[in-house]
């Protein structure tokens, strides 16, 4: 789910509805809670820290870690989760944003209704009951069918077409604009420095040049005869 399209969302959805309490704690999803620190969620995933990815470095650290279940347990072949994989996403090392993608044919001919009623059993009656966020751009044509909501937290369901899939994004509010505003700061650096990196990669380019070519005439002149 584009990040930008995340936001556009959310804003809409904070701004037009009211929140309401919902039957589950909204931070939380299978285990990792939105604040987690880097460590508790590689621990709880089994996975080292190593393996976690940095996606931006500044103004501040954002790190990711993209984590898809097993489907062997030593050797024998488990029941298949209808969970995808988890996306999710640090900024400062605590966790800002998880976002779940489900298989795609665990939620075959799973309508928009048969999805809000399997997570209204968790979180509650969703806020977006007859009118849905329906965001189409060149890259996605993005349905969101479910949305929830605390002062902390909020929880959207989706539906995207192209590629095919269904997911389910849990953001803290405050945690993810301060990761919306990392995430520009460090775009808008990267533009500010583009001219010197350039000319740096030119100097490098010409260096190197200069190099080769001053080998080759040594290399030459010493087997160089009349």
């Amino acid at each position: 789910m584009p990040r930008s399209l995340l936001l556009t969302i959310c804003s809409a959805l904070l701004l037009g509805l009211p929140a309401t309490p919902a039957a589950a704690a909204l931070s939380s999803y299978r285990g990792i809670t939105l604040g987690d620190s880097v460590q508790v969620v590689a621990d709880h995933l089994k996975i080292p820290v190593t393996d976690v990815k940095v996606v931006h470095e500044r103004p501040t650290v954002v790190q990711q870690i993209t984590w898809r279940p097993s489907r062997f347990v030593s050797g024998t072949a488990v029941e298949r989760d209808a969970l995808a994989e988890i996306i999710l996403t640090f900024n400062l090392g605590r966790l800002a944003r998880i976002e779940v993608v489900y298989d795609r044919e665990r939620t075959q001919g799973l309508t928009n209704a048969d999805l809000v009623e399997a997570f209204t059993a968790v979180y509650g009656p969703s806020l977006l009951l007859s009118t849905p966020i329906r965001t189409t751009t060149a890259a996605s044509d993005l349905e969101t069918i479910g949305s929830w909501t605390d002062p902390e937290t909020l929880v959207l369901l989706w539906r995207e077409r192209y590629p095919s899939r269904v997911g389910l994004t849990l953001t803290s509010i405050d945690g993810d604009r301060a990761l919306q505003d990392a995430i520009s700061g460090g775009a808008r650096l990267h533009a500010s420095e583009a001219p010197a990196r350039e000319l740096a990669r030119r100097a490098a380019e010409a260096a190197a040049f200069q190099a080769r070519e001053e080998k080759l005439r040594r290399d030459n002149k010493a087997a160089f005869k009349p």
